[in-house]
Order: C-alpha cells, then structure tokens, then sequence
C-alpha cells in the first residue's frame, strides 16, 4: 500500500465518500439572495408645451418588477421659470398616473428645456427625460427669441444691417432652422446700395459663420449704383438664391440673381463668380419675385418698361448653373402686356401649380388692382387659366395688387396683397375663377385700421390651412407706420383665436418712428412640436435698420 500513486489519490477519495455520507466539516454553499425587486416608467411624449397661465398633462405608465407593489412619489427638477409641476404619487398596485405641468400667466416664454421627471418609491428610484417649453398664446411675440443689438421689445430683434439705412425684402428658413433675411442697404459707402444678407441662428442672434460676422455684401457693378435683393430662397442642397435688381448703367436696371454657398461666399459655379444679370431692352428691369422649381431650374419676375404699354409683366427662367434657359419664352425671357393704357404691371409673387398633372407658373401682382398670369413650362399662357391666361379686375379697385400667392392642397390659389390701402385676399380656381367658399364671393377684406392705410404684404400658408397676411399700418392719423400680422381662417373668416380679433400690431421703432413687416417665414421646431413664423422688416432707430422676431401660432 505504498505505492505513491495510491498515496496520492487516498485522501480524495476519502473526502469524496465523506460528503456523499453527509460527513465532513464543509459548510454548504448558501443560497443566491433574490434581486431586489422595484420599477421603470415610460411617458407617453418626451415633450411637452405648457401656455401661459395654462396646463399641460403627461401621462405615466409605471412596470413593476413582480413583487414591487409599492406607492411611488414623482415630482420634476429644474423646470423653467415660472412652470411648476403638481404633486403625483402612484398608488401601492397601480400602474398609471398623470403628471400635470403649468405656468403662470406672466411666466416667460423659454427655449425647449430638458427636465428630469424623477419616481421614487423607499430606497428605489428611476427617472425619464422630458423636454418642457413655455409659450404664448397665437399671435404673441415669442420672447424666447433673442440675441440682436437692440431687444424692444423681447423677441424683436433690432439689427444693424449696413452704415446707413437698411431695406428688408425676404426672408427664407434653412432646414437647421437658421433664418436668412435679405434686403439691400450701404454696408460700403464706394458701391453705393448693394444685396445685403444677414443670416441668424435658430433662436436669433446673427450667425458668426456667415459672410462677416452674420452679414454678407454683394455689389454687382464697381460703380456707386444701385443693386437692390428682393427676394430669397434656399435651395435643397443648402445653397442660397437671393434675387432682385442691379443698375447697370448703359442698360439701366436689369433682372439680378446671386447664388451663395452656405457659408456665405459666392458660388462660382453660378453665371459670373456667383452673380447673372439678365437685360429685356433699354428700358428699366426690375425683379421682385423667386421661384425655385423641383427640376433646379430658377425663375425670376418684375416687370420691365416697354414704352407705349408701360411696364409690364416680366420674367426670365435659369438653368441651375445661372445660364438663361433658351426653352423658356424668347431666349430665356417672357414678357406680358396685360393692358394697353400704359400702366405699371408688376409680378411681385410666384408659385408653381400643377394642373391636370402639367406644371403652370402663376404670376401675381398689379397695380391698382390684383393680376394673376398663369404660363405653361415653355412660358407661353395658359388658356384654360382666366381669359387667355389672365385673370384681373378681382376687385374693381384702383389702388392695389397681390403681393404674395400660395397653393392648397386642393389645387386652389390664395393671393394677398391690398386693396385701396386695406388687406386683402382672394381665393382662385384651379381654371381662374373666384371660389364661393372664400369670404365673400371669393374675396375677403380686413381694414386693420378705419381711417388709414394698411397693406399686407407677405402670405404664408399653415399645415392646417389657416393664412397668415403679414404687412404694416399707419397709426392713428399719422404716416408713421407700425408692423402687422393678421390671420384668417382657411375660409377667408377671421380667426379670432389669434391675438385680438384677429390682429397683431407691433411697434418695433419709438415714439412717431416708423416700422413696417415685409416678409414672412413658417419655422419648424425640431425640439418641440410646434411651428411659429418669423416676420422681417426694418424699424427707424438713427436709421432703418433690419427687424426679425418670431410669433407663436
């Protein structure tokens, strides 16, 4: 029995026959503890709008782990300024709660806040993230948006364009929500009144990587003339379309288009390092309108005098790299005498409808009354549109004309613009003819003020088809004039859940000093579920200077 490898394996087989006896001095391994039991909750959004002196409800639906059937306290830290958030507890076995949000009547509106919405049950606790923002009601100011030279009041920006005064004209959204607002002014006392462009961040306050700290200069000729932006647009790819006028000298005004890239700079794959200027004859050109079409093509309108009848309906189309494209019109250029007496025409808004599945270019604009011009897509008129492809005379007055057109879903046009010095719209046919389901007869009419002048403007159609005029009033009995946005319902009515009686006034500028909207821009909110528009103009400080701010709709 001494056989080492015998005497090295007795010992283990002792021990093994000892505890299959039950034997032996080893304690058994104790037993896994059970995992303490508790809960998670889910919210059924992760945002959540509270309007002033208003509530808003969250609900909570609590998982529990089996045997967790205790009571669980919620509350919510680090809501914004003046919102507060009603005590909740879940009851021991119940599953489901509400959180109830509010804000004061005078609590600031704020800039989408994450929050953190806590459960806490004993010793056992879990939280979710919830995004809170306080709002206005329809119409307000939203004073969250800030960031300008001058703030008066909160939300308005007040913003030094060039040296001496600045002319708003456009205003166009980019999908990061940056707004770029164009216009011209004397940003260089040696060129004279150049494009200017300033673009903001998305909750105001200019952009320090466009052009020269949020502001560009484009001078189109090296002379002292004029060169006027009237209008902007951004295009899919990010790029930037700003339209409008340049004096040219030996030709005089001519049709002017420059494309920026997104930083600012001139693209110099566009026409002439960035710029095209686009003459129809000896006589004045001027464009006041833009459209960009799915296909990149680009088409620009105004009028140009032609002598004997006046100045008359005017437009040329672009091939995406600034070249007139030769299959539009007359060589790239079209032009519509809708009268004979000599009168200015002009096109001051374009859309593009589709029609019986073929693309119709409508034109808006007048003077003296509304005129809308519907071209096929080699420019010529379109008969089956009004008579010949015009319609006019939609009010039978003789001072006014459509300053801005949409289309609906139902392939209706909307036009605003004024009619003898009041707002106004009217709503078309897909063949011209006014719609009875508009206002009255086809046409409604607010008079923002009884005894003075009033024009809109700008026109922007909401999601849920509701329109919004935005333009200017004189106050009182005075030409000093004050910033409006009205808003109607898709039928022409007045809404009047916006503002009072339907009717937003804003005096940007001091005392008896001017300011006026020109344009209007729909902003989408990625952080919250909302839309508000932004309206541009300028307001006389020392001088005119560019006003952006943004309301809650």
């Amino acid at each position: 029995m001494n056989h080492p490898v015998f005497r090295s394996i007795l010992p283990a087989l002792i021990a093994t026959a000892l505890a299959a006896c039950g034997g032996g001095s080893s304690d058994p391994a104790p037993p896994t503890p059970p995992a303490p039991s508790g809960f998670s909750f889910t919210l059924d959004t992760s945002k959540a709008i509270v309007w002033q002196g208003e509530q808003a409800a969250r609900a909570i639906t609590v998982q529990r782990d089996i045997g967790f059937t205790e009571a669980i306290q919620f509350s919510v830290d680090s809501l914004p300024t003046g919102a507060t958030a009603g005590t909740i507890s879940v009851p021991a076995g119940s599953n489901t709660g509400t959180l109830t949000l509010q804000a004061t009547s005078t609590a600031p509106h704020s800039l989408p806040m994450t929050v953190t919405v806590k459960g806490v049950a004993g010793t056992v606790h879990a939280s979710q993230p919830l995004t809170v923002t306080v709002r206005g009601e329809a119409g307000d100011i939203d004073t969250s948006f800030g960031g300008g030279t001058l703030v008066t009041p909160g939300g308005t920006l007040v913003t030094p364009g060039g040296t001496t005064d600045d002319y708003v004209r456009g205003v166009a959204v980019q999908a990061d929500g940056k707004a770029i607002v164009a216009g011209f002014g004397n940003l260089n006392a040696s060129t004279g009144t150049d494009f200017m462009l300033l673009r903001h961040l998305r909750d105001g306050g200019l952009d320090p990587s466009f052009g020269s700290g949020g502001r560009v200069s484009t001078a189109f000729n090296n002379g002292a003339r004029s060169d006027e932006a009237q209008a902007v647009a951004v295009q899919p790819d990010g790029k930037i379309l700003v339209a409008g006028t340049s004096d040219q000298g030996a030709t005089g005004y001519d049709f002017a288009v420059a494309r920026y890239n997104a930083d600012g700079t001139l693209d110099a794959g566009f026409g002439s390092n960035g710029r095209v200027t686009t003459s129809f004859g000896p006589g004045a050109d001027k464009a006041y309108a833009l459209l960009l079409q799915p296909d990149g093509k680009i088409v620009l309108a105004g009028d140009s005098y032609q002598g004997a009848t006046g100045s008359d309906f005017a437009l040329a189309r672009y091939n995406a790299d600034g070249s007139l494209d030769t299959s539009f019109g007359n060589g790239g250029k079209v032009l519509t005498a809708v009268g004979s007496d000599g009168a200015r025409e002009t096109v001051y808004g374009l859309a593009l409808q589709t029609v019986g599945g073929v693309a119709r270019i409508v034109a808006v604009g007048g003077e003296g009354d509304f005129i809308a011009a519907g071209y096929r897509a080699d420019g010529t008129l379109d008969a089956s549109f009004g008579a010949g492809g015009i319609v006019r005379g939609l009010f039978g007055s003789v001072t006014g004309a459509a300053r801005g057109v949409v289309v609906t879903p139902a392939n209706q046009l909307v036009l605003a613009g004024h009619r003898d010095h009041d707002f106004a719209a009217v709503r078309l046919l897909p063949n011209g003819s006014l719609d009875p389901a508009f206002g009255t007869g086809g046409r409604a009419v607010v008079a923002v003020s009884a005894d003075n002048w009033d024009e809109a403007t700008a026109l922007v159609r909401q999601s849920n088809g509701r329109l919004l005029l935005g333009g200017w009033v004189y106050t009182g009995d005075s030409s000093s004039a004050d910033t409006v946005l009205v808003r109607l319902n898709a039928d022409g009515s007045r809404d009047t859940d916006f503002s009072p009686n339907a009717i937003r006034i804003t005096a940007v500028a001091g005392g008896t000093k001017t300011d006026a909207g020109r344009e209007l821009a729909l902003q989408r909110a990625a952080r919250v579920p909302s839309v508000r528009v932004l309206q541009a103009g300028e307001a006389n400080g020392s001088d005119l200077d560019v006003v952006l701010m943004r309301h809650w709709l």
